[in-house]
């Protein structure tokens, strides 16, 4: 971290300093959301996936039963990775 001696810096300068550090903050931290939301093998429990989409825990289960998913277990919650998300998201088509 770099110390700035404000007494003696004009204050366009300054100004500009500020802006350069907020955007690079802001670069920072989309990047580390994107990075987050991008790992394919992350875990995330059945609770959270039922309060994301709005149902039920066991609706969640029924699809990852259906589509045959595999789980983990996170102390006492079921997880599952994130790259199998969207199998589940939509219900497994009847078989005619």
């Amino acid at each position: 971290m770099e110390a700035v001696q404000l007494i003696s810096l004009p204050i366009l300068e300054f100004k500009a300093m500020l802006k350069d550090c907020a955007k690079q903050a802001a670069e920072e931290a989309v990047a580390a959301f994107t990075k987050v939301k991008e790992n394919p093998n992350e875990e995330i429990t059945i609770a959270s996936i039922a309060g994301n989409w709005n149902c039920s825990k066991q609706t969640v289960v029924r699809r990852i039963k259906d589509h045959m998913i595999p789980t983990s277990k996170l102390g006492r919650e079921i997880a599952i990775k994130r790259k199998y998300l969207e199998m589940i998201k939509n219900p497994k088509p009847a078989h005619s």
